[in-house]
């Protein structure tokens, strides 16, 4: 299991919300926790996994670009836990 540090918290909602404004999401909360993460996330037709591996590599990404992320291996869990949100469904 990983802990993510503040540092690490920081690139990830950094990430986050860098993967919305280029990709044009509208991003409605982001809450990073330690050993997990939350989002509420407006991404039209698009299927939650297309969010949930965007946000992961880009995280990803990011905290290894500033050094606060040197193992080559993921941090992050290989599925992860994605949900619709009122009559969103497709």
């Amino acid at each position: 299991m990983v802990l993510l540090n503040a540092a690490q918290r920081k690139c990830v909602e950094d990430a986050i919300m860098e993967t919305c404004r280029i990709r044009k999401w509208d991003l409605l909360a982001v809450n990073v926790r330690t050993n997990h993460v939350h989002t509420v996330v407006s991404i039209g037709a698009k299927k939650p996994a297309i969010a949930l591996n965007a946000f992961k590599a880009n995280a990803t990404r990011k905290m290894r670009e500033s050094g606060c992320w040197i193992s080559k291996l993921s941090p992050w869990a290989d599925k992860g836990s994605t949900r619709y949100s009122g009559t969103n469904k497709a």
